[in-house]
Protein backbone atom coordinates (compact mmCIF):
# COMPACT_ATOMS: atom_id res chain seq x y z
CA UNK A 1 0.00 0.00 0.00
CA UNK A 2 1.19 2.99 -1.54
CA UNK A 3 1.46 5.86 1.76
CA UNK A 4 0.22 9.01 1.24
CA UNK A 5 2.10 12.28 2.36
CA UNK A 6 0.15 14.06 5.72
CA UNK A 7 0.77 17.65 6.78
CA UNK A 8 2.63 16.41 9.41
CA UNK A 9 4.96 14.17 7.36
CA UNK A 10 5.56 17.80 5.31
CA UNK A 11 6.54 19.62 7.95
CA UNK A 12 8.90 17.30 9.50
CA UNK A 13 10.22 16.52 5.49
CA UNK A 14 10.60 20.35 5.68
CA UNK A 15 11.87 20.89 9.23
CA UNK A 16 15.32 18.49 9.07
CA UNK A 17 15.88 19.96 5.14
CA UNK A 18 16.06 23.02 6.59
CA UNK A 19 18.78 21.89 9.39
CA UNK A 20 20.59 20.35 6.14
CA UNK A 21 20.64 23.15 4.65
CA UNK A 22 21.98 25.27 7.33
CA UNK A 23 24.96 23.15 7.67
CA UNK A 24 25.84 23.90 4.03
CA UNK A 25 25.44 27.83 4.78
CA UNK A 26 27.65 27.23 8.05
CA UNK A 27 30.40 25.62 6.09
CA UNK A 28 30.50 28.11 3.88
CA UNK A 29 32.70 29.28 6.62
CA UNK A 30 35.63 27.96 5.44
CA UNK A 31 35.92 29.81 1.58
CA UNK A 32 34.83 33.10 3.42
CA UNK A 33 38.00 32.67 6.35
CA UNK A 34 39.96 31.51 2.96
CA UNK A 35 38.92 34.57 0.89
CA UNK A 36 39.42 36.88 3.74
CA UNK A 37 43.15 35.55 4.51
CA UNK A 38 43.85 35.94 0.87
CA UNK A 39 41.97 39.31 0.49
CA UNK A 40 39.83 38.43 -1.97
CA UNK A 41 37.21 40.79 -1.16
CA UNK A 42 34.67 39.89 -3.94
CA UNK A 43 34.09 36.62 -3.51
CA UNK A 44 34.14 37.10 0.01
CA UNK A 45 31.11 38.99 -0.18
CA UNK A 46 29.84 36.08 -2.67
CA UNK A 47 30.06 33.76 0.58
CA UNK A 48 28.11 36.58 2.86
CA UNK A 49 25.76 36.50 0.37
CA UNK A 50 25.78 32.83 0.41
CA UNK A 51 25.85 32.12 3.43
CA UNK A 52 22.52 34.47 5.21
CA UNK A 53 20.64 33.21 1.91
CA UNK A 54 21.08 29.36 2.98
CA UNK A 55 20.58 30.06 6.37
CA UNK A 56 17.82 32.34 5.83
CA UNK A 57 16.06 29.90 3.99
CA UNK A 58 17.10 26.61 6.25
CA UNK A 59 16.03 28.31 9.29
CA UNK A 60 12.68 29.22 7.81
CA UNK A 61 11.89 25.45 6.68
CA UNK A 62 13.55 24.01 9.76
CA UNK A 63 10.69 25.84 12.16
CA UNK A 64 7.92 24.74 10.15
CA UNK A 65 7.99 21.71 12.43
CA UNK A 66 9.45 21.69 16.00
CA UNK A 67 12.41 20.04 16.94
CA UNK A 68 13.04 15.99 18.27
CA UNK A 69 10.18 15.55 15.42
CA UNK A 70 10.69 11.86 15.12
CA UNK A 71 11.63 10.99 11.74
CA UNK A 72 10.30 7.25 10.17
CA UNK A 73 12.39 5.32 7.21
CA UNK A 74 9.70 6.39 4.43
CA UNK A 75 10.42 10.16 5.54
CA UNK A 76 13.95 9.87 6.02
CA UNK A 77 14.36 8.84 2.64
CA UNK A 78 12.28 11.73 0.98
CA UNK A 79 14.41 14.19 3.32
CA UNK A 80 17.81 12.49 1.77
CA UNK A 81 17.38 13.02 -1.60
CA UNK A 82 15.85 16.47 -1.16
CA UNK A 83 18.52 17.25 1.19
CA UNK A 84 20.84 16.30 -1.39
CA UNK A 85 19.12 19.12 -4.27
CA UNK A 86 18.85 21.65 -1.32
CA UNK A 87 22.14 21.40 -0.59
CA UNK A 88 23.38 21.82 -4.25
CA UNK A 89 21.11 25.00 -5.07
CA UNK A 90 22.43 26.55 -2.52
CA UNK A 91 26.25 25.56 -2.50
CA UNK A 92 25.83 26.88 -5.92
CA UNK A 93 24.67 30.80 -4.82
CA UNK A 94 28.54 32.04 -4.45
CA UNK A 95 29.62 30.10 -7.87
CA UNK A 96 26.58 31.63 -9.59
CA UNK A 97 28.10 35.45 -8.23
CA UNK A 98 31.84 34.24 -8.95
CA UNK A 99 31.26 35.29 -12.56
CA UNK A 100 33.02 32.05 -13.70
CA UNK A 101 30.45 30.45 -15.24
CA UNK A 102 27.99 30.95 -17.43
CA UNK A 103 24.57 30.41 -15.69
CA UNK A 104 23.01 29.46 -12.39
CA UNK A 105 22.54 26.06 -14.25
CA UNK A 106 26.03 25.56 -14.77
CA UNK A 107 26.85 26.95 -11.31
CA UNK A 108 24.33 24.31 -10.34
CA UNK A 109 25.76 21.05 -12.52
CA UNK A 110 29.33 22.09 -10.61
CA UNK A 111 27.52 22.31 -6.76
CA UNK A 112 25.96 18.69 -7.73
CA UNK A 113 28.86 17.31 -9.08
CA UNK A 114 31.12 18.62 -6.05
CA UNK A 115 28.68 17.27 -3.37
CA UNK A 116 28.11 13.64 -5.07
CA UNK A 117 32.18 13.83 -5.47
CA UNK A 118 31.67 13.23 -9.79
CA UNK A 119 34.07 15.83 -10.83
CA UNK A 120 32.32 17.16 -13.69
CA UNK A 121 32.94 21.03 -14.34
CA UNK A 122 31.36 23.98 -16.32
CA UNK A 123 33.59 26.20 -14.71
CA UNK A 124 34.80 28.81 -17.04
CA UNK A 125 38.41 30.01 -16.99
CA UNK A 126 39.64 27.69 -13.84
CA UNK A 127 43.21 28.47 -14.23
CA UNK A 128 42.34 31.84 -12.92
CA UNK A 129 39.09 30.95 -10.71
CA UNK A 130 39.73 32.60 -7.01
CA UNK A 131 41.38 30.29 -4.52
CA UNK A 132 38.15 30.81 -2.71
CA UNK A 133 35.80 29.74 -5.37
CA UNK A 134 38.21 26.43 -5.59
CA UNK A 135 38.33 26.39 -1.77
CA UNK A 136 34.84 26.02 -2.28
CA UNK A 137 34.39 23.37 -4.72
CA UNK A 138 36.83 21.24 -3.46
CA UNK A 139 35.38 21.63 0.34
CA UNK A 140 32.07 20.03 -1.29
CA UNK A 141 33.97 16.90 -2.43
CA UNK A 142 34.63 16.69 1.58
CA UNK A 143 31.16 17.40 2.29
CA UNK A 144 29.90 15.02 0.18
CA UNK A 145 32.46 12.37 0.54
CA UNK A 146 31.24 11.52 3.56
CA UNK A 147 27.65 12.36 3.13
CA UNK A 148 25.64 15.60 3.97
CA UNK A 149 24.01 13.35 6.42
CA UNK A 150 27.31 12.55 7.87
CA UNK A 151 28.16 15.81 7.93
CA UNK A 152 25.49 17.05 10.24
CA UNK A 153 25.18 14.29 12.56
CA UNK A 154 29.13 14.07 13.26
CA UNK A 155 28.42 17.59 14.41
CA UNK A 156 25.16 17.30 16.30
CA UNK A 157 23.30 19.81 14.20
CA UNK A 158 19.74 19.08 15.67
CA UNK A 159 19.51 15.71 13.89
CA UNK A 160 19.73 13.26 16.59
CA UNK A 161 15.95 12.38 16.72
CA UNK A 162 16.45 11.23 13.23
CA UNK A 163 19.80 10.26 13.01
CA UNK A 164 20.02 6.90 12.45
CA UNK A 165 16.95 6.99 9.68
CA UNK A 166 19.15 9.49 8.11
CA UNK A 167 21.82 7.73 8.47
CA UNK A 168 20.94 4.54 6.71
CA UNK A 169 18.53 6.38 4.41
CA UNK A 170 21.62 7.97 2.86
CA UNK A 171 23.27 4.23 1.40
CA UNK A 172 25.06 3.38 4.62
CA UNK A 173 23.05 0.00 6.07
CA UNK A 174 25.96 -0.88 8.07
CA UNK A 175 27.54 0.75 11.86
CA UNK A 176 30.78 0.42 12.22
CA UNK A 177 30.19 1.51 15.79
CA UNK A 178 26.97 0.58 17.72
CA UNK A 179 26.46 4.31 18.13
CA UNK A 180 25.42 6.02 15.15
CA UNK A 181 27.57 8.97 16.61
CA UNK A 182 30.36 7.57 17.09
CA UNK A 183 30.18 5.76 13.47
CA UNK A 184 29.82 9.34 11.89
CA UNK A 185 32.73 10.08 13.57
CA UNK A 186 35.08 7.40 13.22
CA UNK A 187 34.53 8.11 9.43
CA UNK A 188 35.46 12.07 10.16
CA UNK A 189 38.93 10.72 12.20
CA UNK A 190 39.66 8.33 9.19
CA UNK A 191 39.09 10.78 6.61
CA UNK A 192 40.92 13.60 8.82
CA UNK A 193 44.04 10.91 9.15
CA UNK A 194 44.03 10.30 5.29
CA UNK A 195 43.65 14.47 3.91
CA UNK A 196 46.46 15.32 6.76
CA UNK A 197 48.84 12.54 5.61
CA UNK A 198 47.96 12.95 1.76
CA UNK A 199 48.36 17.07 2.02
CA UNK A 200 51.75 16.75 3.49
CA UNK A 201 52.84 14.50 0.84
CA UNK A 202 51.89 16.46 -2.13
CA UNK A 203 52.86 19.60 -0.47
CA UNK A 204 56.62 18.30 -0.31
CA UNK A 205 55.85 16.84 -4.09
CA UNK A 206 54.74 20.31 -5.02
CA UNK A 207 57.55 22.40 -3.39
CA UNK A 208 59.99 19.80 -5.20
CA UNK A 209 58.59 20.39 -9.00
CA UNK A 210 58.81 24.38 -8.16
CA UNK A 211 55.94 25.78 -6.61
CA UNK A 212 55.75 28.52 -4.01
CA UNK A 213 55.05 27.55 -0.43
CA UNK A 214 50.94 28.78 -0.30
CA UNK A 215 50.03 27.38 -3.41
CA UNK A 216 51.87 24.39 -2.73
CA UNK A 217 49.85 23.95 0.42
CA UNK A 218 46.60 25.04 -1.22
CA UNK A 219 46.83 22.60 -4.46
CA UNK A 220 48.21 19.79 -1.88
CA UNK A 221 44.95 20.03 0.46
CA UNK A 222 42.84 20.30 -2.74
CA UNK A 223 43.97 17.19 -4.88
CA UNK A 224 44.24 15.16 -1.47
CA UNK A 225 40.18 16.03 -0.79
CA UNK A 226 39.33 15.40 -4.32
CA UNK A 227 41.48 12.45 -4.20
CA UNK A 228 40.30 10.42 -0.99
CA UNK A 229 37.01 11.83 -1.24
CA UNK A 230 36.97 10.05 -4.75
CA UNK A 231 35.84 13.05 -6.45
CA UNK A 232 38.20 14.41 -9.07
CA UNK A 233 37.86 18.61 -8.97
CA UNK A 234 41.20 19.97 -9.56
CA UNK A 235 42.46 23.56 -9.09
CA UNK A 236 43.77 23.58 -12.91
CA UNK A 237 42.29 22.70 -16.22
CA UNK A 238 44.50 20.31 -17.26
CA UNK A 239 43.73 18.61 -13.76
CA UNK A 240 45.89 15.73 -12.82
CA UNK A 241 48.49 16.16 -16.27
CA UNK A 242 49.35 20.14 -14.55
CA UNK A 243 51.18 18.59 -12.52
CA UNK A 244 53.86 16.01 -14.62
CA UNK A 245 55.18 13.87 -11.94
CA UNK A 246 55.48 10.44 -11.10
CA UNK A 247 55.41 10.76 -7.54
CA UNK A 248 52.31 12.81 -7.18
CA UNK A 249 50.31 10.01 -9.12
CA UNK A 250 51.61 7.02 -7.15
CA UNK A 251 50.44 9.50 -3.75
CA UNK A 252 46.97 9.80 -5.67
CA UNK A 253 46.59 6.16 -6.31
CA UNK A 254 47.25 5.54 -2.37
CA UNK A 255 44.60 8.24 -1.70
CA UNK A 256 42.32 6.25 -4.25
CA UNK A 257 42.49 3.00 -2.84
CA UNK A 258 42.52 4.69 0.76
CA UNK A 259 39.49 6.19 0.02
CA UNK A 260 37.43 3.23 -1.86
CA UNK A 261 37.94 1.61 0.95
CA UNK A 262 34.98 0.42 2.63
CA UNK A 263 34.98 2.01 5.88
CA UNK A 264 34.07 -1.28 7.87
CA UNK A 265 37.67 -2.61 6.21
CA UNK A 266 39.03 0.38 7.33
CA UNK A 267 37.95 0.05 11.07
CA UNK A 268 39.27 -3.84 10.91
CA UNK A 269 42.08 -2.82 9.86
CA UNK A 270 43.02 -0.75 11.88
CA UNK A 271 41.87 -2.91 14.80
CA UNK A 272 44.90 -5.55 13.75
CA UNK A 273 42.32 -7.13 11.41
CA UNK A 274 44.11 -7.01 8.26
CA UNK A 275 43.05 -10.81 7.47
CA UNK A 276 39.69 -9.40 6.23
CA UNK A 277 41.09 -7.56 3.55
CA UNK A 278 42.24 -10.81 1.97
CA UNK A 279 38.94 -13.32 3.06
CA UNK A 280 36.30 -10.58 2.34
CA UNK A 281 34.01 -10.85 -1.24
CA UNK A 282 34.26 -6.74 -1.54
CA UNK A 283 37.71 -6.37 -1.47
CA UNK A 284 38.35 -9.37 -3.43
CA UNK A 285 35.94 -8.57 -6.43
CA UNK A 286 37.12 -4.86 -6.75
CA UNK A 287 41.08 -6.23 -7.11
CA UNK A 288 40.04 -8.78 -9.15
CA UNK A 289 37.97 -5.72 -10.98
CA UNK A 290 41.23 -3.64 -11.17
CA UNK A 291 44.22 -6.19 -12.20
CA UNK A 292 41.56 -7.67 -14.95
CA UNK A 293 40.89 -4.16 -16.48
CA UNK A 294 44.28 -2.63 -15.72
CA UNK A 295 45.83 -6.01 -18.81
CA UNK A 296 43.06 -4.68 -21.36
CA UNK A 297 43.77 -1.07 -20.46
CA UNK A 298 47.82 -1.76 -21.31
CA UNK A 299 46.86 -3.96 -24.08
CA UNK A 300 44.18 -1.27 -25.74
CA UNK A 301 47.39 1.31 -25.23
CA UNK A 302 49.83 -0.57 -26.85
CA UNK A 303 47.31 -1.81 -29.55
CA UNK A 304 47.38 2.12 -30.71
CA UNK A 305 50.72 2.56 -30.31
CA UNK A 306 50.80 6.53 -30.01
CA UNK A 307 52.21 6.31 -26.40
CA UNK A 308 55.89 4.97 -26.56
CA UNK A 309 57.64 2.13 -23.93
CA UNK A 310 56.24 -0.12 -21.66
CA UNK A 311 56.84 2.15 -18.87
CA UNK A 312 54.78 4.73 -20.18
CA UNK A 313 52.17 2.37 -21.27
CA UNK A 314 51.88 0.47 -17.90
CA UNK A 315 51.50 3.95 -15.97
CA UNK A 316 48.93 5.10 -18.31
CA UNK A 317 46.86 2.33 -18.11
CA UNK A 318 47.78 1.72 -14.44
CA UNK A 319 46.38 5.28 -13.36
CA UNK A 320 43.57 5.90 -15.37
CA UNK A 321 41.88 2.24 -13.92
CA UNK A 322 42.69 3.17 -10.40
CA UNK A 323 41.31 6.54 -11.19
CA UNK A 324 37.59 5.41 -13.28
CA UNK A 325 37.28 2.11 -10.81
CA UNK A 326 37.38 4.37 -7.99
CA UNK A 327 35.27 7.28 -9.11
CA UNK A 328 38.20 9.40 -8.38
CA UNK A 329 38.14 10.89 -12.25
CA UNK A 330 41.94 12.25 -12.20
CA UNK A 331 43.53 11.97 -15.44
CA UNK A 332 46.58 12.93 -17.14
CA UNK A 333 44.89 12.92 -20.34
CA UNK A 334 43.49 15.77 -22.29
CA UNK A 335 40.08 15.38 -22.83
CA UNK A 336 40.21 14.95 -26.53
CA UNK A 337 42.59 11.96 -26.02
CA UNK A 338 39.99 9.57 -25.08
CA UNK A 339 38.82 9.37 -28.49
CA UNK A 340 41.40 10.04 -30.84
CA UNK A 341 44.63 8.14 -28.57
CA UNK A 342 43.52 5.60 -26.05
CA UNK A 343 42.04 3.46 -28.50
CA UNK A 344 38.91 1.06 -28.42
CA UNK A 345 39.90 -1.94 -25.99
CA UNK A 346 41.46 0.66 -23.39
CA UNK A 347 38.51 3.16 -23.92
CA UNK A 348 35.99 0.48 -23.01
CA UNK A 349 38.29 -1.35 -19.87
CA UNK A 350 38.28 2.24 -18.80
CA UNK A 351 33.82 2.64 -19.45
CA UNK A 352 33.50 -0.59 -17.68
CA UNK A 353 35.92 0.47 -14.65
CA UNK A 354 33.83 3.80 -14.34
CA UNK A 355 30.20 1.57 -14.29
CA UNK A 356 31.68 -1.59 -11.81
CA UNK A 357 32.58 1.53 -8.89
CA UNK A 358 34.19 0.91 -6.22
CA UNK A 359 33.40 -0.46 -2.53
CA UNK A 360 30.12 0.21 -0.76
CA UNK A 361 30.24 2.16 2.55
CA UNK A 362 32.87 4.26 0.91
CA UNK A 363 33.37 7.23 -0.89
CA UNK A 364 33.06 6.12 -4.37
CA UNK A 365 30.20 5.76 -6.65
CA UNK A 366 29.11 2.93 -9.63
CA UNK A 367 27.60 -0.25 -9.26
CA UNK A 368 29.85 -1.58 -6.04
CA UNK A 369 32.36 -4.49 -6.20
CA UNK A 370 30.23 -5.94 -3.54
CA UNK A 371 27.19 -6.08 -5.70
CA UNK A 372 28.92 -7.87 -8.57
CA UNK A 373 30.47 -10.14 -5.62
CA UNK A 374 27.05 -11.07 -5.00
CA UNK A 375 25.84 -11.47 -8.60
CA UNK A 376 28.95 -13.85 -9.43
CA UNK A 377 28.27 -15.98 -6.27
CA UNK A 378 24.60 -16.36 -7.18
CA UNK A 379 25.35 -17.40 -11.00
CA UNK A 380 27.78 -20.26 -9.27
CA UNK A 381 24.65 -20.95 -6.84
CA UNK A 382 22.16 -21.12 -9.80
CA UNK A 383 24.68 -23.48 -12.21
CA UNK A 384 25.87 -25.48 -8.98
CA UNK A 385 21.76 -26.25 -8.40
CA UNK A 386 21.03 -26.79 -11.96
CA UNK A 387 23.72 -29.42 -11.74
CA UNK A 388 22.32 -31.00 -8.53
CA UNK A 389 19.83 -33.81 -8.09
CA UNK A 390 16.43 -32.26 -7.62
CA UNK A 391 16.42 -33.71 -3.57
CA UNK A 392 19.70 -31.57 -3.01
CA UNK A 393 19.59 -28.53 -1.00
CA UNK A 394 22.10 -26.62 -2.46
CA UNK A 395 23.75 -23.12 -0.53
CA UNK A 396 26.12 -20.37 -1.59
CA UNK A 397 28.01 -18.86 1.56
CA UNK A 398 30.19 -15.79 1.38
CA UNK A 399 32.45 -13.59 3.98
CA UNK A 400 31.65 -9.53 4.01
CA UNK A 401 32.77 -9.03 7.44
CA UNK A 402 31.61 -12.12 8.88
CA UNK A 403 30.29 -15.52 7.03
CA UNK A 404 26.54 -14.84 5.09
CA UNK A 405 24.28 -17.06 3.62
CA UNK A 406 23.08 -16.04 -0.03
CA UNK A 407 19.84 -15.48 -0.19
CA UNK A 408 17.02 -14.98 -2.65
CA UNK A 409 16.29 -11.70 -0.83
CA UNK A 410 20.28 -10.46 -1.26
CA UNK A 411 21.06 -11.79 -5.07
CA UNK A 412 17.84 -9.58 -6.22
CA UNK A 413 18.50 -6.65 -4.69
CA UNK A 414 22.06 -6.76 -6.31
CA UNK A 415 20.56 -7.32 -9.50
CA UNK A 416 17.70 -4.93 -9.32
CA UNK A 417 20.83 -1.96 -8.45
CA UNK A 418 22.71 -3.63 -11.23
CA UNK A 419 20.11 -2.95 -13.85
CA UNK A 420 19.30 0.30 -12.98
CA UNK A 421 22.54 1.52 -13.24
CA UNK A 422 22.67 0.23 -16.65
CA UNK A 423 19.67 1.57 -17.59
CA UNK A 424 20.81 4.90 -16.38
CA UNK A 425 24.10 4.60 -18.05
CA UNK A 426 22.77 3.39 -21.54
CA UNK A 427 19.64 6.04 -21.36
CA UNK A 428 21.66 8.89 -20.64
CA UNK A 429 24.38 7.98 -23.65
CA UNK A 430 21.33 7.26 -25.88
CA UNK A 431 20.45 11.60 -25.08
CA UNK A 432 24.16 12.68 -25.92
CA UNK A 433 24.12 10.87 -28.78
CA UNK A 434 20.63 12.23 -30.09
CA UNK A 435 22.56 15.52 -29.80
CA UNK A 436 25.02 14.54 -32.35
CA UNK A 437 27.64 13.36 -30.10
CA UNK A 438 29.67 10.23 -31.31
CA UNK A 439 27.85 6.97 -29.35
CA UNK A 440 31.28 5.78 -27.51
CA UNK A 441 32.00 8.91 -26.38
CA UNK A 442 28.30 9.79 -25.42
CA UNK A 443 28.23 6.56 -22.99
CA UNK A 444 31.83 7.18 -21.58
CA UNK A 445 30.34 10.50 -20.49
CA UNK A 446 26.99 9.05 -19.51
CA UNK A 447 28.96 6.38 -17.30
CA UNK A 448 31.24 8.80 -16.07
CA UNK A 449 27.99 11.32 -14.44
CA UNK A 450 25.95 8.21 -13.60
CA UNK A 451 28.93 6.78 -11.39
CA UNK A 452 29.72 9.93 -10.06
CA UNK A 453 33.57 9.83 -11.75
CA UNK A 454 34.17 13.06 -13.53
CA UNK A 455 36.39 11.44 -16.28
CA UNK A 456 35.53 13.33 -19.72
CA UNK A 457 35.91 13.18 -23.57
CA UNK A 458 35.20 16.64 -23.61
CA UNK A 459 31.30 16.90 -23.81
CA UNK A 460 30.76 18.49 -20.84
CA UNK A 461 31.40 21.83 -21.35
CA UNK A 462 29.44 25.18 -20.77
CA UNK A 463 28.54 25.25 -24.72
CA UNK A 464 26.82 21.82 -24.50
CA UNK A 465 22.85 21.49 -24.31
CA UNK A 466 20.94 22.69 -21.36
CA UNK A 467 19.10 19.40 -21.86
CA UNK A 468 22.54 17.42 -21.58
CA UNK A 469 23.20 19.25 -18.24
CA UNK A 470 19.56 18.60 -16.63
CA UNK A 471 20.18 14.73 -17.82
CA UNK A 472 23.88 15.09 -16.29
CA UNK A 473 22.56 16.45 -13.06
CA UNK A 474 20.08 14.18 -12.87
CA UNK A 475 22.49 10.86 -13.35
CA UNK A 476 24.84 12.22 -10.47
CA UNK A 477 21.86 12.87 -7.99
CA UNK A 478 20.50 9.74 -8.82
CA UNK A 479 23.84 7.64 -8.77
CA UNK A 480 25.00 9.23 -5.81
CA UNK A 481 21.41 7.96 -3.86
CA UNK A 482 21.51 4.86 -5.33
CA UNK A 483 18.01 5.20 -6.84
CA UNK A 484 15.72 4.28 -3.73
CA UNK A 485 15.72 7.66 -1.59
CA UNK A 486 14.84 9.25 -5.13
CA UNK A 487 12.38 7.24 -5.71
CA UNK A 488 10.79 7.56 -2.31
CA UNK A 489 10.69 11.49 -3.67
CA UNK A 490 9.11 11.06 -6.55
CA UNK A 491 6.65 8.15 -5.49
CA UNK A 492 5.41 10.13 -2.49
CA UNK A 493 5.16 13.42 -4.67
CA UNK A 494 3.16 11.62 -7.63
CA UNK A 495 0.94 9.03 -4.70
CA UNK A 496 -0.27 11.90 -3.13
CA UNK A 497 -0.75 14.26 -5.43
CA UNK A 498 -3.12 11.53 -7.81
CA UNK A 499 -4.81 11.02 -4.46
CA UNK A 500 -5.14 14.75 -3.93
CA UNK A 501 -6.67 15.07 -6.73
CA UNK A 502 -8.88 12.31 -6.95
CA UNK A 503 -10.48 13.37 -3.84
CA UNK A 504 -10.92 17.40 -5.44
CA UNK A 505 -13.02 15.14 -8.41
CA UNK A 506 -15.15 13.02 -5.56
CA UNK A 507 -15.79 16.22 -3.53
Amino acid sequence: MWVTLQRRDVRTIAHYTGLLIVGIGLAMIVPLVTAVSLKEWAPALDYLMGMGISCAAGMTLALLSPKNTPLNRSNALIVTALAWLAASLVAALPLALSGNYGSYLDALFDAMSGLTTSGLTLVQDLDHLALSHNMWRHFTHLIGGQGIVVAAVSIAIGLRGGAMSLYIAEGRDEKILPNVMHTTRFIWFVTSVYVALGTIALTIVNLTIGMEPVRSGLHAFWATIATYDTGGFGPQSMNALYYHSGVFEFVTVVLMIAGTLNFNLHADVWRGDRGELFKNIEARAWSTNVVVLVVFSTLGLAATRVFTGVPEIIRKGVYHIFSANTGTGHQTLYAAQWARDYGGLAMGAVILAMAFGGMASSTAGGIKALRLGVIFKGIVWRIHESLAPKSAVITERFHHLDDRELTDALLNNALMVFMLYMFTYVTGALIGAAYGYPMGEALFESVSAAANVGLSTGITNPAMPTVLKLVYILQMWAGRLEFVALFALFASFVVSFGRRRTEGRSS
